[in-house]
């Protein structure tokens, strides 16, 4: 299937938050007690505006149908990456990942770091991420990773 990655605009907020909240509610629904991510699940993140306006930079991937995904970076900071459950497994999230490394480089970055849930280490391990330590991650464990970016 193609992917399409494009920058967020505005308008893509509203589905865009919906994604997020169905990728928490299907990672973490088999390994946490629901009362540990239920808040994540039930309130919007208010900071995703402000990075697709420009404080940060999001991106979108798509299908020729509808946004599959999408990730936030700033600063060389990985602030979230969301597959829909639809999707999961079919490359997208690397696409992403691949492309805010590809940003980083653009930006002279010298890394990339993420904080991560537990259930996401072995994706970030996966793409060549190397796990640096441990971390909260909005109230469930995680882990601390870095990538060294060429320019």
């Amino acid at each position: 299937m193609p992917i399409t990655i494009r920058e967020a605009a505005s308008e893509d907020v509203p589905s865009l938050e919906i994604l997020r909240r169905q990728a928490i509610e299907a990672a973490c629904s088999d390994v946490y007690d629901r009362e540990r991510f239920a808040d994540l699940v039930a309130t919007p993140d208010d900071r995703l505006p402000m990075w697709v306006e420009g404080s940060g930079t999001v991106l979108v991937a798509e299908t020729s149908i509808t946004s599959v995904g999408y990730v936030v970076v700033e600063d060389g900071n990985v602030h979230g990456i969301y597959t829909s459950p639809d999707y999961r497994r079919e490359g997208f999230a690397r696409s992403l990942l691949e492309a805010a490394q590809r940003h980083a480089g653009d930006h002279n970055w010298s890394h990339l770091r993420a904080v991560a849930p537990e259930v996401s280490a072995g994706f970030f391990e996966a793409c060549g991420f190397t796990a640096v330590g441990t971390d909260d991650w909005h109230g469930l464990p995680g882990t601390v990773f870095e990538k060294q970016i060429e320019p």
